[in-house]
């Protein structure tokens, strides 16, 4: 469902270097499907309108706000999603949205821009939240670096059968139990805070 590709860029002047990684990331929404997912590479402009482009009319992005959704929805005559409101959301790395495609063709949705690096935090409100990974990463919400607190819980949409799979995070084990499946480069998910926190990871694209 992902394919990604990164390429680093090096400018110098005098002594002083820098180097940035940019990519791309295909996700692919199913026909007639919802899928969960997030913007993995921070693009020049974060919002929906911008980024979940071309799509057919009809196409729809879900944003979760203060527990509510706020939704886009394409058309084709605007070239534009409505309402304009809900199109200037921003949907950043770290984050996430749910899509639906409600064509009986798959549509395919290609991100570009710049690998996040660094100390990378994305605060975690107690209660529920889209969240995914800065790092754009396959691997389980454990393996990319989420650390789990007794009472966490992940719901994880699956695109095949378009419902969760749900785990917890059991603190006698140390582990999510039933144990967390894989997530594709820009996969996101929902995460159930006990308590409020955040989730850290240090990445650099050289090591």
């Amino acid at each position: 469902m992902a394919a990604v590709g990164a390429a680093g860029i090096a400018t110098s002047m005098a002594q002083v270097y820098s180097v940035n990684a940019v990519g791309y990331v295909n996700k692919t929404i199913p026909a007639n499907g919802f899928a969960l997912i997030s913007n993995p590479l921070t693009a020049a402009t974060n919002t929906v309108n911008a980024l979940f482009q071309p799509v057919p009319a009809g196409f729809q992005v879900f944003v979760y706000v203060g527990g509510t959704y706020q939704v886009a929805t394409y058309d084709d005559l605007e070239g534009a999603y409505l309402p304009a409101t809900a199109a200037k959301l921003e949907v950043k790395p770290g984050g996430g949205a749910f899509v639906k495609n409600p064509t009986a063709q798959p549509v395919t949705i290609t991100f570009v821009g710049e690998v996040p690096q660094g100390t990378l935090t994305t605060p975690l409100v107690a209660g529920l939240q889209i969240v995914s990974s800065q790092v754009p990463q396959a691997g389980t919400a454990k393996d990319l670096g989420l650390v789990g607190s007794a009472g966490d819980q992940i719901f994880q949409w699956n695109v095949t059968t378009q419902k969760y799979d749900a785990s917890t995070f059991d603190d006698l084990e140390n582990n999510w139990l039933p144990a967390l499946k894989s997530l594709d480069v820009g996969d996101a998910f929902f995460l159930k805070k006990v308590a409020a926190g955040s989730w850290t990871r240090t990445f650099n694209v050289n090591g």
